[in-house]
């Protein structure tokens, strides 16, 4: 049976590049839940030999900061897939038919914070992908590589309290999946894979089963896995045994065994 949890209560750790800090994971929490964390931060600071006094500091503000361009508002740019493909396929197989679609993402942030955060995105058509706003929230330039081509890419779409982001590149084409499965149809048990890149290894294959299908207090529906995931998977592709993408690859619960989450797919369209 389908439960309903309020996942900002879980402090996710979320699977930017390594350059995500736990400063940028609490803009995506509750006040409670901030005031927990950076109360843990503050413990561990103290247990060091330094006799400086560190005072907690929150982010003035969700995932951009003042200097920083605001996020395009949210809209559905592109018409969503019907296809829904039926044959199951063997791993092999799977990965072969959908890895084109994932594509490895380098963020290049703004001043005075120029880091380069890393993820993937995942092509739903030919000029439009789908990945997490908090790889790409601080971007003043998007890459999108994968073994055929490299191409460059700018959000259009933002919703950043669910993760979801859309990008669209102004020039080339990408390849985009066969098939999307409704969070509807989804049921506990199923065999999935992801495909994305931990730690910079592009387009890593993982397997595991759908273990939750849960709800945040917005009503974003996403999908737990225990397919293994790490920093740097977030925008990958959450596929089931016949290829159909049916999540992003967003979170992880720290301090845990193979609490994994995806936004499922259809919540781009919503």
């Amino acid at each position: 049976m389908k439960s309903s949890i309020l996942l900002v209560g879980l402090l996710p750790f979320l699977l930017g590049g390594c350059a995500a800090t736990e400063q940028d994971m609490l803009a995506f929490a509750t006040d409670d839940v901030r005031q927990r964390a950076t109360q843990r931060q503050v413990e561990r600071r103290a247990k060091t030999k330094t006799a400086k006094q560190l005072q907690p500091q929150l982010p003035a503000a969700p995932l951009v900061g003042a200097s920083e361009p605001s996020l395009p508002p949210w809209s559905v740019p592109s018409p969503k897939p019907l296809r829904v493909l039926r044959s199951t396929l063997t791993p092999s197989e799977l990965f072969t038919k959908v890895s084109p679609a994932v594509y490895a993402l380098a963020a290049e942030g703004q001043p005075p914070r120029q880091r380069t955060s890393h993820g993937s995105a995942v092509a739903i058509s030919s000029k439009e992908a789908i990945t997490n706003c908090h790889v790409v929230a601080n971007a003043k330039s998007i890459i999108l590589a994968n073994a055929a081509r490299t191409l460059r890419a700018e959000v259009v779409s933002a919703d950043p309290l669910p993760d979801r982001c859309y990008l669209r590149v102004p020039e080339g084409e990408l390849d985009p999946v066969s098939g999307i499965r409704d969070y509807t149809t989804l049921a506990v048990g199923e065999a999935v894979f992801t495909i994305g890149s931990p730690k910079g290894l592009v387009n890593t294959l993982g397997s595991g089963l759908l273990s939750g299908l849960r709800k945040s207090e917005g009503e974003a529906e996403y999908i737990q896995i225990t397919a293994p995931v790490s920093e740097g998977s977030s925008g990958g592709g959450l596929f089931d045994d016949r290829g159909n993408l049916i999540g992003v690859t967003t979170f992880t619960v720290r301090d845990s065994q193979n609490l994994n989450f995806a936004i499922a797919a259809s919540e781009f369209w919503r």
